[in-house]
């Protein structure tokens, strides 16, 4: 397992920042909300490899990971007033299993059939973790992510 020190995790949570406000310009995400989708890939980036440094394992770390940014992406949008897609799909963008589903087709090319499957195995995984780890924030009510008050808004009285 290759060793990582903190500087590189926040080296390459960086770049995630500036490639996940990147994706968001090209799907022309309002200008405001730019800053908060690269910090939602920053998060995810961070969280997957201090996990991943302290288990090992790729799988828990992006299960964890896409916890974290579904539920920071829910956080914006009741706060920001947003739809929450808006920072998740950036949020989850640097865990989708490319390497995984690049190396499957290159065994698949070369004709190698046990690494071909290892390898759609993996991916596989990795997408079902996002999936799941999604669904885990997705299905909690609205309400729980009021953890403080909308700023500037007073509430109505009857």
């Amino acid at each position: 397992m290759t060793e990582f020190t903190m500087q590189d995790i926040l080296f390459q949570s960086f770049f995630s920042l500036l490639a996940c406000a990147g994706y968001s310009v090209v799907c022309n995400a309002p200008r405001k909300e730019l800053l908060c989708c690269g910090i939602n890939g920053f998060l995810g980036w961070f969280v997957y490899m201090l996990v991943y440094v302290r288990t090992g394992g790729a799988v828990s770390a992006t299960l964890v990971a896409t916890m974290a940014v579904t539920a920071v992406a829910r956080f914006l949008s009741y706060h920001r007033e947003a739809p929450s897609i808006l920072y998740h799909i950036p949020g989850v963008l640097p865990l989708v299993p490319g390497a995984a589903v690049y190396k499957t087709m290159q065994a698949a090319i070369a004709g190698n059939i046990l690494s071909t499957y290892s390898n759609a195995l993996t991916g596989f995984k990795l997408a079902g973790a996002i999936g799941i780890g999604s669904l885990l924030i997705l299905v909690l009510p609205y309400k729980t992510f009021e953890i403080f008050p909308r700023l500037g808004k007073k509430k109505k009285t009857a």
